[in-house]
C-alpha cells in the first residue's frame, strides 16, 4: 500500500481577496488611512486577522514593538441599496469623514467584490477627491475576489506608494531597506536579518511596505541597497519587481533570489553583503561566527538525535520547497536519512526538478508515494503534508522557512523535542 496524505495541496491559482493585501501594504504607515469600499464585514474580518496575528506573536514569546501603531481602517459600510443604485455617494461621504476626523497625509482605497460587480469607478472618484482635498488618494485596479487576489492588492499598492512619495536623493552609505513583510519587524525573519546586518555595521532605514511612515517613504530611496525578505513562491516575484522599482532610483540589491535560508545560502548572502558594502573581511569573520553558532547548537542536541533514522516526504514543487535546507539540518544533527518519498500529483516537469535537487544534496533512495513496497519505518518523518495512518511521529514542514542560523536552530530544537516526547510513536508536530 502506498503512502497517503490527509490533505494534498499543490500549487494552483491563488484564490484570495485583494483587500487584505491593500491593508498589509499600509498596516503601520503612520499618516495613512485605509478605506474599504465594502460592507462592514470585510473590514471586520481583516482587523480580526490582524488581532489574531498579534496573539500569535505573543504565543511564541516574541516582543511586539508597540511604536508601530495600526493605521485607521474605515469601511464605507455598503448596504443592499448600494448594490442597486451604486455606492459612489457613500464613498465620497466616507472620504470627507476621514479627512475631517484624521487629517491624513494619504488615503488608500481597497475595493470589494460588490464595488466591482456594480461598476463603481473608484479611481475616478479618488482622483476627484484628491484634487478637492489636496492629499494623495491611492486606489488599486483589483476588486476583492472578483478579479484580483492578495498579492495583487499588496504589490500594486506598494508600487503606487513608492511612485507617489519617493524622490531621487543623495545616497547614504552602509544603509539598507528591508523589502517585504514576512511577519513584520518583530517577526523572526526581520530580526535575524537585522542581527546579521548590525553585525556588519549596516543600518536599516525601514521596512517597506507596511512599516514606514508616509512622511519617511521619500527617504527610503537614499539607501545603498534593498534586502528582500524572501524565500520561495509567489511573493518573491512581486518583491523582486519592487526591488527593481527601487533600482530606478539608484538603489542596489543583492544577487537576484539569494536569501539567508539554510547554512549554504546564509554564507553566500553574508559574503554578498561584504562585496556590496566593501566589508569583505568583516563578512568572512561573521560567516565563521555563524558557523560556530550552528555547530555549537547542534552539539547540544546530538546526544538525542545522533544516529536516528529519518524519512523525508516531499509534496511541494521546488519553487516552494528546497530539500537542501532540510538535508543540511539532518546532517548537522548527525541523523540517518534512510529515504526520500515524493508524494502524488507532481507534473513531469516538477518531478524532474525536485528529483534533481534531491540528488544534488544526497545520494539516498528516492521513492514514489504510490509504490506498494514503500514503508514508513524509521524514528521520525519530516513531511510537507500530513500523512494518514502513519505509526511514526511526524514533523510538518512549514511553507515559510525561517531565516539564518537562528531559523535552523529553532527547527533543530523542534526535532529534538519530538524525540524527547514520551507519548506514543505517532502524532504530528506543526512548526511555525
Amino acid at each position: 500500500m502506498g503512502v497517503k496524505t490527509k490533505r494534498f495541496i499543490m500549487k494552483g491559482k491563488n484564490c484570495s481577496c485583494s483587500m487584505p493585501g491593500v491593508w498589509r501594504a499600509l498596516v503601520c504607515c503612520k499618516g495613512a488611512v485605509v478605506i474599504f469600499h465594502s460592507p462592514r464585514a470585510c473590514a471586520q474580518l481583516v482587523r480580526s486577522m490582524e488581532v489574531n496575528a498579534q496573539y500569535r506573536v505573543f504565543s511564541y514569546g516574541r516582543k511586539f514593538d508597540w511604536h508601530y501603531d495600526f493605521v485607521p481602517l474605515i469601511s464605507t459600510q455598503m448596504e443592499e441599496r448600494d448594490s442597486i443604485f451604486g455606492g459612489t455617494e457613500r464613498l465620497l461621504e466616507c472620504i470627507q469623514f476621514v479627512v475631517d476626523k484624521y487629517q491624513p497625509e494619504c488615503i488608500a482605497i481597497g475595493n470589494s467584490c460588490i464595488a466591482g460587480v456594480i461598476g463603481d469607478d473608484v479611481e475616478t472618484i479618488g482622483d476627484a477627491a484628491a484634487r478637492q482635498f489636496k492629499i494623495p488618494i491611492i486606489t488599486v485596479s483589483c476588486y476583492g475576489f472578483l478579479d484580483g487576489e492578495y498579492y495583487q492588492g499588496y504589490f500594486e499598492m506598494a508600487q503606487k506608494l513608492l511612485r507617489t512619495f519617493a524622490r531621487p536623493c543623495r545616497r547614504k552609505t552602509k544603509t539598507v531597506v528591508l523589502l517585504g513583510d514576512n511577519g513584520g519587524p518583530w517577526g523572526h525573519y526581520a530580526q535575524e536579518v537585522a542581527y546579521l546586518l548590525n553585525s556588519l555595521g549596516i543600518k536599516i532605514l525601514g521596512q517597506f511596505p507596511g512599516y514606514t511612515a508616509i512622511a519617511k517613504i521619500k527617504d527610503l530611496v537614499s539607501a545603498k541597497a534593498v534586502v528582500v525578505l524572501g524565500s520561495a513562491g509567489q511573493a518573491d516575484e512581486g518583491l523582486l519587481k519592487l526591488a527593481e522599482l527601487f533600482g530606478q532610483f539608484g538603489v542596489g540589491q543583492l544577487p537576484r533570489g539569494l536569501y539567508p535560508i539554510g547554512w549554504t545560502n546564509t554564507q553566500r548572502w553574508i559574503l554578498a553583503l561584504g562585496e556590496l558594502f566593501n566589508c569583505r573581511e568583516a563578512a568572512q569573520q561573521l560567516v565563521a561566527m555563524e558557523g560556530h553558532r550552528l555547530l555549537s547548537a547542534g552539539r547540544n542536541f546530538l546526544p538525542v538525535t545522533s544516529g536516528k533514522r529519518v524519512i523525508l516526504c516531499i509534496g511541494r514543487p521546488l519553487d516552494y520547497f528546497n530539500p537542501a535546507l532540510i538535508i543540511e539540518i539532518i546532517k548537522v544533527l548527525d541523523m540517518n536519512l534512510i529515504k526520500v518519498i515524493l508524494l502524488d500529483d507532481y507534473s513531469n516537469k516538477e518531478y524532474k526538478l525536485i528529483w534533481e535537487a534531491i540528488k544534488h544534496s544526497t545520494n539516498i533512495l528516492i521513492c514514489k508515494s504510490e509504490s506498494l513496497d514503500v514503508r514508513l519505518d524509521g524514528d521520525l518523518i519530516l513531511t510537507t503534508h500530513e500523512l494518514k495512518e502513519c505509526p511514526v511521529r511526524q514533523i510538518f514542514l512549514p511553507m515559510l522557512t525561517k531565516a539564518g542560523i537562528g531559523g535552523m536552530i529553532d527547527f533543530m530544537r523542534e526535532i529534538y523535542r519530538a524525540f524527547c516526547h514520551r507519548g506514543s510513536r505517532g502524532g504530528i508536530t506543526y512548526v511555525w
